[in-house]
């Protein structure tokens, strides 16, 4: 079993980091996984490679991601229409992400997951502090350039979640607020609902590879052990962050913890 190769030591420190996660990931619209891959990439033994631990992120990512949907729809800042058909192009990209993870060095993947990373904060970062206003407002009709340009970048997002095991807000989040001109709010509770949708369906992607190619392990016992964490300090983030939670020190928050991921896989790749 996946929990006695660990360690009852590694296993607390990671539950401890991976709530905190969910805990403030959950008020962003992201499933987490930016910070739930490094951590486990840099904590867990040696033999856990990418492509193990990318479903474990997905399944972690799946319980933050349903559990902002429901506290941001109880605020009504969920479009569910509009997250509906991102999903729909998301699809298209989970089975080209799984793809990648499950056939391509390991090294590659987190070189790219790393770039991926800084390229994404940089621009929250930019926007931060150039005080880019954000909308006030979330238009329910789209004209079709702008839907037609959604679907394309969905399709992004969904290669983002099969090849990393993170919850797609990192695109989908600004993809809502700069094309569809949604106030952040509610671009991060209908981004929430897509990584919801998508997660699971990138998770049964890996279940499938392990079952016909053998290549991935899924540590079930892991997810059993986790899962029900990240659900309790997720529910309690989200709630709270939609309480007291400023739209700027969100999204800081958010571009801090990305360029943190970044940094936790570069050091992965340089030094283990």
């Amino acid at each position: 079993m996946a929990f006695e190769a660990v360690g009852i030591d590694n296993l607390i420190l990671v539950a401890a980091l991976i709530a905190i996660v969910a805990f403030f990931y959950s008020n962003l619209g992201l499933g987490g996984g930016q910070l739930y891959v490094p951590i486990m990439d840099l904590i867990f033994p040696a033999a856990f490679v990418m492509e193990d631990i990318v479903p474990l992120s997905l399944s972690f990512a799946f319980v933050t991601m349903l559990t902002s949907t429901y506290t941001h729809s109880q605020k009504n800042l969920v479009d569910f229409k509009l997250g509906l058909y991102l999903a729909g192009g998301g699809l298209v990209g989970v089975v080209a992400g799984v793809l990648f993870t499950t056939n391509v060095a390991d090294d590659i993947v987190k070189t790219s997951f790393a770039t991926m990373l800084v390229i994404v904060a940089t621009k929250m970062m930019y926007d931060i502090y150039s005080k880019k206003k954000d909308a006030s407002s979330s238009p329910t009709e789209h004209g079709m350039h702008r839907l037609l340009a959604g679907f394309g970048v969905s399709v992004l997002t969904g290669v983002l979640i099969g090849s990393f095991g993170i919850g797609g807000g990192v695109v989908s989040v600004p993809l809502i607020i700069y094309v569809f001109r949604f106030e952040p709010r509610k671009a991060i509770g209908t981004s929430a609902l897509v990584g919801a949708l998508l997660t699971p369906a990138a998770f049964l992607g890996y279940v499938l590879d392990e079952s016909v190619n053998g290549g991935v392990v899924i540590h079930y016992d892991l997810v059993w052990i986790l899962a029900p964490l990240v659900f309790i300090f997720a529910l309690l983030g989200s709630r709270w962050g939609l309480e007291k939670l400023r739209t700027r020190t969100v999204k800081t928050i958010f571009t801090c913890g990305v360029y943190l991921a970044a940094a936790g896989m570069l050091f992965s790749l340089l030094f283990t």
